[in-house]
């Protein structure tokens, strides 16, 4: 369990970061309710293993 909000959180918040720049370096619109849920998301992860650290 650990590994996959590991996995999750690293990935979403780094999904959330760089998906406005590639879109915007296509020039394409950014899809910005996609990115606030993927950044809420990792954090929610985060904030899962930092909460229950002691108990995994």
């Amino acid at each position: 369990m650990k590994k996959l909000l590991t996995w999750a959180g690293v990935g979403l918040l780094t999904t959330a970061i760089l998906d406005p720049l590639i879109y915007s370096l296509l020039e394409l619109p950014i899809p910005w309710p996609r990115d606030c849920v993927m950044l809420a998301a990792g954090a929610a992860c985060i904030w899962l293993l930092v909460r229950f650290r002691h108990q995994w």
